[in-house]
């Protein structure tokens, strides 16, 4: 017996996902209150870029191997693997292996708000 789901579902659950969190991102960076505060929420911004990269990558490569017939589920595979992808985006910028985004972003507020940088 299987269970099916409607392809829609799928696919709305996943723009769902990334609407909300570029909402999260952006409510995060008006809300900021501190020093900290702005650090931590360019993090999450450099996390959510890196994710978005993993994401565009999957799909470049599914284009370049994409067999005649379809695997079943890889729908679920792709919805599993985002938060995957998630997870290893955070890993790396909180453990200082990032793309340097989160730290030149933090700067560059500094800077505009007429702040100094603390070496």
């Amino acid at each position: 017996m299987s269970i099916s789901v409607d392809n829609t579902y799928i696919t709305r659950y996943a723009a769902d996902a990334t609407d909300a969190a570029a909402s999260k991102l952006t409510n995060t960076l008006e809300s900021v209150a501190t020093d900290e505060d702005t650090l931590e929420a360019c993090r999450q911004f450099e996390s959510y870029m890196i994710e978005q990269m993993f994401k565009n990558m999957r799909e470049a490569t599914k284009v370049l191997t994409e067999d005649e017939e379809e695997e079943s589920g890889s729908e679920y595979l792709d919805m599993f693997s985002d938060n995957y992808y998630q997870a290893i985006a955070e890993n790396m910028v909180n453990s200082g292996q990032g793309l340097g985004i989160a730290e030149q972003l933090y700067h560059s507020i500094k800077l505009q708000q007429g702040g100094t940088i603390e070496e």
